[in-house]
């Protein structure tokens, strides 16, 4: 119990038959979970959505949840997490829908472009800066990128690896 009622685990316990107990871990994720979306790139129109989908989720699986294998936080984030990707997945374009085309290289047009790393972004190799969008800005997976440039699958990932520690490495001494 904490000093707020039940515990997240008691209240994963019990929500099947006290299915009132979801509104109390409403109110104790539900800010927690609209960070978790928005930072994630879902618009905030569609932050209620996602919500929705994810107390759905708990409600509907509490029974699964096994405190020997986890804290209630670390399944409750999960599944937020996983509701959030898959939402993501659901809403991006086609390959052959996006702006710009993939063989050319992709850049952030200036108006999509994070604060600050137009710039950095330049600096990494033409693959590593693609891979990179690919799965950050555009939401593929990097089995799907390797399917659109035809690489395998590893190479995207070394890509991946090497473009992030490169991102890393030039950010920090930047002090960013």
């Amino acid at each position: 119990m904490t000093e707020y009622g039940p515990s997240d685990e008691a209240i994963l316990q019990r929500l099947d038959h006290q299915p009132d107990l979801l509104e109390v871990l409403y109110r104790r994720w539900a800010r927690r979970w609209t960070g978790l979306v928005l930072t994630a790139g879902v618009a905030i129109s569609d932050v209620e959505d996602v919500l929705q989908v994810i107390l759905v989720e708990v409600w509907q699986h509490a029974r699964r949840f096994d405190p020997g294998r986890g804290s209630a936080e670390a399944w409750l984030l999960q599944i937020a997490r996983f509701r959030t990707i898959d939402y993501l997945r659901r809403q991006k374009p086609p390959f052959r829908e996006l702006p710009v085309d993939v063989a050319d290289g992709l850049t952030f047009l200036p108006d999509e472009s994070p604060a600050g790393l137009g710039d950095v972004l330049d600096m990494l190799a033409p693959k590593e800066r693609q891979a990179i969008q690919l799965l950050y800005h555009y939401g593929f997976t990097q089995k799907e990128i390797a399917r659109m440039l035809q690489v395998p699958h590893g190479t995207v990932k070394s890509w991946i690896a090497r473009g992030l520690k490169k991102l890393r490495q030039t950010l920090s001494r930047e002090g960013t």
